[in-house]
């Protein structure tokens, strides 16, 4: 999902990306809102393990709508395939702005402190772990697996399936080496190997404590990764997502 955003007279387009970690802007972008250079850089680590470095640089101002940060910092990258966009906008840019992502009117909608009330009373609440280091945030969940057992997930609107580390297949009764699993191997943008496998899961997922929200035989990948698992659109737009940052939590309706 992309959005416009602007810095001064610099306008663009942005991914929105609440497993990005820290915002993104592009060298030309950065450049046409006259950012500061900072004398440091963000290390991160993609959930595939590798460690990313990029420099930062401090934003005057960047607009989304009503919502304006001064003084942002941000990671500068350029990679190839990103077309005519000029950046990410991560979750950490909406730390004091509750916003709601409505997949069906094709909208991001920021909230007042009274339409955030009738959210959380229209819809069902999920609450989110934040995991902050520096201008970066992450949010995860407790995700129930079919088999029963709950699990940590970092919420991913980046991500499509359901992604989940290789070691929980043989526990759900999944051979990575069956001839229905699709099997991808390659290297990624910043030089990794991967082996990535894709199958359908049988039974459903679900927020811990929310089976209400169930998704039935979910897909999934499968992939030596960092984290135990990541959700993302697949399960996601099934919803009108709001997140609430200063709440640590998610309502889902």
């Amino acid at each position: 999902m992309t959005v416009p955003a602007a810095a001064g007279d610099a306008s663009g387009r942005f991914v929105l990306d609440t497993g990005i970690g820290l915002s993104l802007v592009t060298e030309s972008f950065a450049a046409a809102s006259c950012a500061r250079r900072l004398a440091r850089s963000f290390s991160g680590r993609r959930m595939s393990g590798q460690e990313v470095a990029v420099p930062l640089v401090e934003l005057p101002e960047l607009d989304f709508g009503p919502v304006r940060r001064a003084d942002l910092v941000a990671g500068v990258l350029d990679l190839e395939g990103l077309g005519d966009l000029d950046g990410f906008l991560s979750l950490e840019f909406f730390r004091h702005a509750p916003f709601t992502v409505d997949y069906a009117g094709e909208a991001v909608v920021v909230e007042t402190e009274e339409s955030l009330a009738a959210c959380a009373s229209a819809g069902t609440t999920v609450a989110l772990e934040l995991v902050e280091e520096g201008c970066s945030l992450d949010a995860f969940t407790a995700l129930v697996l079919p088999d029963g057992r709950e699990i940590s997930v970092e919420v991913d609107m980046g991500s499509d399936s359901l992604i989940l580390d290789e070691s929980f297949a043989e526990p759900l009764g999944v051979d990575l080496d069956a001839a229905d699993v699709r099997r991808v191997e390659g290297v990624d943008e910043t030089g990794n190997t991967y082996v990535r496998s894709f199958t359908r899961l049988t039974g459903a997922i679900h927020p811990a404590d929310k089976p209400e929200l169930a998704q039935q035989d979910p897909e999934v990948m499968f992939q030596r990764i960092i984290h135990e698992g990541l959700v993302g659109t697949a399960f996601l737009r099934r919803f009108a997502v709001t997140y609430d940052v200063a709440g640590s939590r998610m309502i889902l309706a």
